[in-house]
């Protein structure tokens, strides 16, 4: 690829980059400033925006504010979770969580006292199968899209969980997509199959109608000269930004796309700063997997079976606000659990509490920090929707708010 000569922008603290070999080595120039600016190039179009490691650029680390969380040890079986698999915020300040485990969604009030229970496990109408119910949809007046694999139907649900609609769709058992609404009658979706040549983001109408393209990715080729099976896939993680923007990248890879109207616009990167694993954290993975192969100790050929990475994944998800790309970083190989292996459940089980934030120009801001490991299912406005888990692996379904600071790029 041949590049155009490099050109430079301020970065939030005002600074300015004076030259290639200064990438990593320059300075604040003002009091709190510290650490490099990015690099920007373009190249077909596309605005290339490099950073070096992220732990050079001396930014703060922001602690999410937390509204609401849900959830109580010592309480009554509807406070808890064991595996909450969405969290929807309603138009009137009711929160609805999907928890897979017990095939049903909870509602709770504004204040997080417990309303009703909407849907039951079954393959009857109005009912979902619980372990590959892919998600929960807020998709306006109150109403409650469920995709299901298992039944291959979207239903969708009034606010008091009256049955309202259900429409067949192909909804694939071997991998579980992020759904995302994109108005009240459009989602944004991952279409992707093990025979075809391509991850699609797209958007669908609620009926399964397909209407547009987002991004496309080719799928990524298998190693052919080892047939070892991979510790853990190579994972799609995206979010969408509305209109008709999606960012998306590989787990494996330190950068994310930004995408208008399905073309590419702009690329941040960032130099990877994590060690190779040792010995001793490989022992720790097969022993994880060995845990998901049944009790006992980890059977004395594993490691000639499984592939063992070289490093943890570049990051564990995605997710965008108005105008900040959030990248999530990955839990240290001490705090990941059996859920790494299990493919079809997408980064779940990857994520620390840690997120690199940064704005859609390209900027790098800072951390924001959620105080435990946490999955965001949505970002509205500046109110984070998720699940975090405890020192215990308790799962606490939340709403937090997104520091001011962040949200006004400082």
């Amino acid at each position: 690829m041949n590049l155009p000569a490099s050109h430079t922008r301020s970065s939030a603290g005002g600074c300015i980059a004076v030259a290639w070999m200064f990438v990593g080595l320059a300075t604040g120039c003002g009091p709190g400033d510290a650490g490099p600016v990015p690099i920007v190039q373009d190249s077909a179009g596309v605005e290339l925006v490099r950073h070096g490691p992220l732990a050079d650029y001396g930014r703060p680390v922001f602690p999410a504010e937390y509204i609401l969380t849900i959830g109580d040890m010592e309480g009554p079986p509807e406070m808890l979770f064991a595996e909450v698999a969405g969290v929807e915020l309603l138009d009137d300040g009711t929160v609805a969580v999907l928890d897979r485990d017990a095939a049903e969604i909870r509602q709770f009030s504004p204040g997080g006292s417990f309303l009703r229970r909407i849907s039951r496990r079954g393959s009857g109408p109005g009912e979902i199968s619980g372990d590959f119910t892919v998600g929960l949809v807020g998709i306006g007046a109150g109403r409650l899209l469920v995709p299901d694999a298992i039944n291959q139907t979207v239903t969708i649900f009034d606010r008091e969980g009256g049955l309202l609609e259900s429409h067949p769709w192909d909804i694939l058992q071997s991998y579980m997509p992020e759904w995302r609404a994109a108005s009240d009658t459009t989602l944004a979706v991952h279409l992707w199959s093990a025979t075809a040549p391509w991850h699609v983001l797209a958007h669908r109408s609620v009926t399964g109608a397909l209407l547009d393209t987002l991004a496309v990715f080719a799928v990524r080729p298998s190693n052919p000269v080892d047939p070892r099976f991979p510790v853990w896939a190579d994972m799609l993680v995206w979010s969408t930004r509305e209109p008709d923007q999606a960012v998306a990248g590989w787990m494996s890879e330190p950068w994310v796309i930004l995408f208008r109207r399905g073309t590419p616009a702009r690329r941040i990167s960032w130099e990877r700063d994590e060690e190779l694993l040792t010995e001793e954290q490989h022992d720790i993975l097969l022993g994880i997997i060995a845990r998901n192969m049944g009790p006992g100790e980890i059977p004395p050929d594993l490691r000639t079976q499984v592939r063992l990475p070289e490093r943890l994944p570049a990051m564990a998800d995605i997710e965008t606000s108005a105008e900040l790309v959030l990248v999530q970083r990955v839990r240290s190989v001490e705090r990941l659990d059996q859920r790494i292996t299990y493919v079809n459940r997408g980064p779940s089980g990857f994520g620390g509490p840690l997120w690199d934030v940064f704005s859609f120009e390209g900027d790098y801001l800072g951390v924001l920090d959620l105080g435990a490991p946490a999955d965001v299912f949505d970002i509205r406005g500046d109110t984070i929707l998720g699940v975090r888990e405890d020192s215990l692996g308790v799962q606490q379904p939340f709403l937090a708010r997104i520091p001011a600071e962040l949200r006004e790029g400082r």
